[in-house]
């Protein structure tokens, strides 16, 4: 279910990230076509305003003719020459704003019809001044501007026509994109629009189908905690029962034990001694079977006491040599000279260690050895178990501490939970257990406690 939904947000982006470019894109290119409309828009004002500017200078050149031939003043020829200054200067304009070679080309037309009415009115002009008749000018000028005026006028009219006519083809261009583009983002929208009330509604079935399974995985929690309630209500109950013997087979051979004579009779004594053994083992095995209960169950409470860790590390020292001597080991116990005095609970310590210490000696073949040492490095106090036993793979040892494993030789010496029950135990201290082992050499098993809750003072160990 998860991975679906996760499956259905990453298309979502993906689609997300699709549109945001197509968006960007279209934004980009309104602004862009926007902005090329305000230009062409802006170069076509420019363009009429220029040619009514043209007509106009034209106009004034054809009504200032008659009044230099009629009037003879030669005055009025320098407003003609700077008239048709003008006339230039405004179709240079023009041509710096044409867009096309037809549009230019006809810009060339009215400059060289321009030209030639400008020498024609130039020697009509002359021979008035000179003592022409005006009846012979007007002759003359009917007979010569007249065309070229009209053409004059033609070729204004072709451009303007031009002009307008490419004016109106970018227009309705620009247009086209415009709603082309429009198109597009209405396309687009309308499908994130579909696709997102689509995966809206899945993902409301989703949503409804995981409260059903929420709810089905909360009753089943209630169940599965009622059952474990009742497994470990039915654990202490087993346990309990099965004390009662063993305290009773304990108490009987420890008596037996201390019988006069006993000494003297080796076999009953290291039978004894073994019936003690293996009851001890028994003890230590219910008792992990309730710790791991109590794990589960989420009950592990810690009965913190002033605990004097050499002396905690000596009395374990000191219980299991005698068991390594027996199995025909050599065990080693180093204290660290200056034990500190920790705010812990020291059963469950003695527990971590009495696991470790038992499992090194349970895995050591006979001529092996097993240590114990202790220091304090930094702000913790180091408790190392060393052994020269089987060892393990790294994939074993990265597995030791779970408690549904075990290894295939570990599974028959025990059931498995002592070293889950450590990890946890030293965990709820505030510690770490760790294990660097390799087959065929052995395994160092390490318990790193925070001196955070120590004593201030050091003390030797009494």
């Amino acid at each position: 279910m998860v991975g679906y939904e996760r499956r259905l947000l990453v298309l979502v982006g993906l689609i997300a990230l699709a549109f945001l470019p197509l968006l960007a894109a279209s934004l980009f290119f309104l602004a862009r076509f926007s902005s090329a409309q305000d230009r062409l828009d802006a170069v076509y004002t420019r363009t009429v305003i220029l040619a009514h500017d043209l007509r106009s200078e034209k106009m004034r050149q054809n009504s200032l003719v008659p009044v230099i031939v009629i009037n003879g003043d030669k005055g009025l020829l320098a407003e003609l020459e700077r008239s048709n200054r003008r006339f230039d200067l405004i179709v240079g304009e023009l041509k710096t704003l044409a867009g096309d070679a037809e549009t230019r080309a006809a810009l060339d037309a009215v400059s060289t019809l321009q030209r030639r009415l400008l020498a024609l009115q130039r020697t009509g002009v002359a021979q008035r001044l000179d003592g022409g008749t005006m009846s012979g000018a007007n002759a003359y000028f009917q007979k010569n501007a007249g065309p070229l005026t009209s053409s004059i006028d033609a070729a204004i009219d072709r451009f303007t026509d031009r002009s307008a006519a490419r004016y109106q083809a970018e227009r309705a261009r620009n247009q086209r994109v415009v709603r082309g583009v429009f198109g597009v983002l209405v396309l687009a929208s309308l499908f994130a629009f579909v696709f997102c009330a689509f995966l809206g509604r899945l993902l409301l079935r989703l949503v409804e189908q995981k409260r059903s399974y929420d709810q089905v995985a909360a009753r089943l929690a209630e169940r599965e905690k009622a059952i474990s309630l009742a497994r470990k209500e039915a654990v202490e109950v087993v346990a309990h029962d099965l004390n009662n013997p063993i305290t009773t087979i304990l108490f009987a051979s420890e008596n037996l034990l201390a019988q006069p004579g006993v000494e003297d009779q080796p076999r009953v004594r290291s039978g004894v001694e073994a019936i003690l053994l293996a009851t001890e083992t028994m003890r230590r095995l219910i008792r992990n079977i309730l710790d791991h209960s109590k794990i589960e169950a989420g009950g592990l409470v810690l009965a913190r006491e002033r605990v004097d860790l050499g002396r905690l590390l000596a009395d374990a020292a000191e219980q299991f040599a005698l068991s390594a001597a027996r199995k025909g080991l050599n065990f080693a116990y180093a204290p660290g000279g200056a034990e500190p005095v920790l705010d812990a609970d020291g059963s469950r310590l003695g527990q971590v260690v009495a696991n470790l210490l038992s499992n090194a000696v349970k895995f050591t073949e006979p001529g092996g050895t097993v240590s114990l040492t202790s220091r304090i490095e930094g702000e913790a106090v180091l408790i190392e178990v060393r052994d020269t036993g089987w060892g393990m793979t790294p994939e074993q040892a990265a597995r030791v501490f779970d408690r549904r494993w075990q290894g295939e030789a570990a599974a028959a010496h025990g059931n498995g939970l002592g070293l889950a029950i450590s990890k946890a135990i030293v965990e709820a201290h505030g510690g770490r257990l760790g294990v660097d082992s390799r087959p065929g050499e052995g395994s160092a098993f390490s318990v790193v406690l925070p001196l955070a809750a120590r004593d201030e003072a050091v003390r030797e160990r009494a």
